[in-house]
């Protein structure tokens, strides 16, 4: 399905509440509240049922932000959209084991080549390599990991989740419903979309017989 833009998303909202396509001037309350509406949703498909959407894996590499190579430091930023770590970490294609925190102190006197990942989303995530490592300079940082959903902050925002009708019938419902309308069919018509999604994601890809591994176990986020 065809990446929709916010415009385009709210475009269709408008047509199928008001039945024509002049749609709302984008800094009116309406489209400014269907911006709400939009990332209310993808906040929704990004929680869904503890799922694991293949279209948050992602790479340092593709991250728009967060440190790529190495300063002689040992601690260096994640991207801003960073939740957890999906693989070891490898610099210079050397391979960091991933290490829960609660293991530092009995990993204090090793030389092992080990990181672990610390901070929150609100404060911001950090790759700490073992201190005992030196580093040197300009070497190149890879790793995969879990981001966090996109949301819509322009008119030309667009969404990872691969059908964006499941944002359209969301949004559709809440205007409907501040109408005083039964908004009903167009819940359902979301719910039935967002199951669907979840049941793509879990079935893997045609031909192959198992999907994406976490190489970290199930996790909160940083290691095992």
């Amino acid at each position: 399905m065809a990446t929709l833009t916010e415009t385009q998303i709210l475009g269709i909202v408008y047509s199928l509440k008001e039945g024509d396509d002049d749609g709302w001037d984008v800094t009116s309350e309406e489209y400014l509240s269907g911006r709400k509406y939009c990332n209310a949703a993808i906040a929704r498909w990004e929680y869904y049922d503890n799922t694991k959407w293949r279209e948050l894996w992602t790479t340092l590499t593709a991250a728009a932000d967060g440190d790529k190579t190495t300063d002689g430091t040992n601690v260096y930023d994640c991207p801003t959209n960073f939740r957890f770590p999906s693989s070891w970490v490898r610099i210079n294609d050397v391979h960091y084991e991933v290490v829960t925190p609660n293991r530092l102190a009995e990993l204090s006197d090793s030389d092992a080549y080990f990181c672990y990942f610390s901070g929150s989303d609100k404060d911001g995530h950090k790759l700490n390599i073992n201190p005992r490592i030196a580093l040197g300079t300009g070497d190149t940082i890879e790793y995969e990991y879990y981001k966090s959903a996109s949301t819509f902050t322009t008119t030309t925002s667009t969404t990872e989740m691969s059908n964006p009708y499941f944002i359209v019938n969301s949004v559709l419902s809440q205007f409907i419903k501040l109408d005083g309308e039964d908004n009903i069919q167009e819940l359902q018509q979301a719910d039935e979309f967002l199951e669907q999604m979840k049941i793509d994601n879990e079935s893997g890809f045609f031909g192959v017989p198992d999907p994406l591994n976490e190489t970290i176990s199930n996790n909160s986020g940083f290691g095992e």
